[in-house]
């Protein structure tokens, strides 16, 4: 998980975090709506199990029925036909039981579920699509019913956040819905939360006043921490909501290119670093025999800085150390002075390239 982009996302969920709990409007009160109305509700041996259902869905229904997909809408549908009512109970105290349960097991229970009910329901009422069931739509199920041990699954929400904190996983939806990476993403978030106690206590107090004081093991938090930040634009654009296939495109690929370029500076900085440690110095030629094309033979004198002080029998010139060396007009007699001075021309130059290279780098980094 990106700790940079984790915590650019919380310190707007925090900023948020009354304005959120006190919501009740579809899609964001209405996460803490749903679980404690099916709380209050459920009863899977109601003797009118249709009305009961009706009434424990009521906030699930805001949150999982759209124009195009309507999940809870036709399971009400489905049961106004007396002759499948029991079927659909039968269908829910099976993906409730939790008997020697383990995430694989959940996983093909909430397939079968979704497999028997769209397949009751395209018998019934074969040109009605939009009520098909999914996967994820039981495992939202399961999360109501038990959500200190599962987690709400969006698969746009469940995406946006994989892609911002650079999980390399895609979590599919029906027969390809790969339930044990999305939470794997998901309690990865819990064990985070644990920097954030305030955060924690005041997600614990809003579990009190909306739903009893319910242990949900973080599991809520993390997914409204998900669901705040894709409904409320926390991303870039190009992870938002309302982002075109073309913005979400390019906001991959700047990632991919971010990504890249702080690689790049790293690595960068850590041989800016090495060399650093390892400074050539600016040899003494104090004494040494330097000859001058044009002056002929010398002696140095003791230098000034970057400046060598040359005697040509009584006649002082100065010279730059590096310029006039590398420039030939300069010559040591001592052909191990003049390694010397390249070495530490050299020295110069690799420093001078690595904090070129450096600056444009960053410079391309502030750019995107």
């Amino acid at each position: 998980m990106n700790s940079e982009n984790l915590n650019t996302i919380l310190a707007q969920y925090i900023h948020d975090f009354a304005e959120l709990s006190l919501s009740q409007t579809s899609g964001e009160g209405s996460l803490w709506q749903a679980i404690d109305t099916f709380g209050a509700e459920w009863d899977i041996e109601a003797s009118d199990f249709p009305a009961m259902f009706a009434r424990a869905m009521q906030g699930a229904a805001d949150q999982l029925d759209t124009p195009a997909v309507q999940p809870v809408a036709g399971l009400k549908l489905l049961m106004m036909r007396d002759s499948e009512v029991e079927l659909v109970r039968e269908c829910f105290r099976w993906l409730y039981n939790d008997e020697d349960d383990d995430l694989k097991k959940r996983r093909g229970r909430a397939e079968m579920f979704a497999d028997q009910i769209t397949g009751r329901f395209r018998r019934c009422f074969p040109r009605m699509n939009k009520y098909t069931m999914t996967p994820a739509h039981a495992v939202y199920f399961l999360n109501l019913w038990m959500p200190e041990e599962n987690f709400f699954y969006i698969p746009a929400e469940a995406k946006a956040w994989a892609d911002f904190m650079e999980y390399p996983a895609e979590f599919g939806n029906g027969a390809s819905l790969d339930l044990a990476a999305y939470y794997a993403m998901c309690e990865d978030l819990v064990t985070a939360l644990a920097d954030y106690p305030d955060l924690i206590a005041q997600h614990k107090e809003r579990l009190r006043t909306h739903l009893g004081g319910i242990n949900d093991r973080l599991h809520l938090l993390a997914y409204d921490i998900l669901h705040a930040a894709y409904q409320r634009g926390y991303y870039p654009k190009g992870f938002s909501r309302n982002a075109t296939a073309k913005e979400r495109a390019k906001a991959v690929k700047e990632k991919q290119t971010r990504a890249e370029l702080c690689l790049q500076i790293a690595e960068k900085e850590q041989e800016l670093q090495e060399l650093q440690a390892a400074p050539v110095a600016l040899p003494d030629l104090t004494g040494c025999r330097i000859v001058h094309k044009m002056f002929g033979a010398g002696t140095v004198l003791p230098g000034e800085g970057q400046f060598m002080v040359i005697d040509f029998n009584g006649t002082q010139k100065k010279f730059s150390y590096t310029a006039s060396l590398s420039s030939g007009y300069l010559t040591a007699e001592d052909d191990s002075v003049m390694q010397q001075m390249q070495d530490y021309q050299n020295y110069g130059k690799a420093c001078d390239a690595l904090q070129k290279e450096l600056k444009n780098l960053k410079d391309e980094l502030v750019k995107l």
